[in-house]
C-alpha cells in the first residue's frame, strides 16, 4: 500500500524526520510513505485566496485518478482512530493510494476539498504542521495496529 503525504510547508526538520521515522519503522513492510513537502506560496503582495490559488496549482499535479484523496481542514469530519482505521481498511482492499494533503496556514482552497473524498479534521484546535506531521503517522501507526490486533491500541 502507498501513503502519500502531500503537505505545504518547510522541509522536515532532524526532530521531525526522527519521530516520523520511528513511526515508519513499525509499519508493515508492504506500506510505503512518500512525504511530498512543497514550499508555500505566502508572501505579502498576494491575497488569501491568491496563496490558496497558487498553492492548489502545485498540489493538483501531484494527485492521479488512482488515489483515494483525504484533505485536512478544520471544518472537516472528526473521526475517532477507530473509523480512521477502517478508512485505511478500506483504501487496502479497493487497491487505492491514499493521499494525504495538508494546506498551508490559510488551509486548501475550495477545489482542492471539493476533489477530495473525505475531509477530515483532527480537532477543531489549530497545530503546527510539525505537529499535525506526527500526529498523522502515529494514527496511520495506530490504525495498522488495530487492523492487527496488536497491543498498541488499547
Amino acid at each position: 500500500m502507498i501513503v502519500k503525504i502531500i503537505s505545504i510547508g518547510n522541509k522536515l526538520n532532524s526532530w521531525e524526520s526522527k519521530s516520523i521515522e520511528h513511526y515508519k519503522k513499525q509499519l508493515p513492510r508492504n506500506i510505503s510513505i512518500n512525504f511530498i513537502n512543497m514550499k508555500t506560496n505566502q508572501n505579502p503582495k498576494f491575497s488569501k485566496s491568491e496563496i490558496l490559488k497558487r498553492e492548489s496549482a502545485i498540489i493538483l499535479p501531484k494527485i492521479t485518478k488512482e488515489d483515494y484523496i483525504i484533505s485536512w481542514d478544520s471544518g472537516g469530519d472528526q473521526i475517532n482512530s477507530l473509523q480512521f482505521s477502517d478508512l485505511i481498511a478500506n483504501c487496502q482492499k479497493i487497491n487505492k493510494t491514499i493521499c494525504f494533503i495538508i494546506g498551508g496556514s490559510f488551509g486548501l482552497s475550495s477545489k482542492i476539498k471539493e476533489l477530495s473524498d473525505r475531509v477530515l479534521s483532527v480537532s477543531s484546535m489549530t497545530f503546527p504542521h510539525k505537529i499535525f506531521k506526527l500526529i498523522l503517522i502515529e494514527q496511520i501507526y495506530r490504525a495498522h495496529s488495530i487492523m492487527n490486533k496488536t497491543p498498541y491500541h488499547k
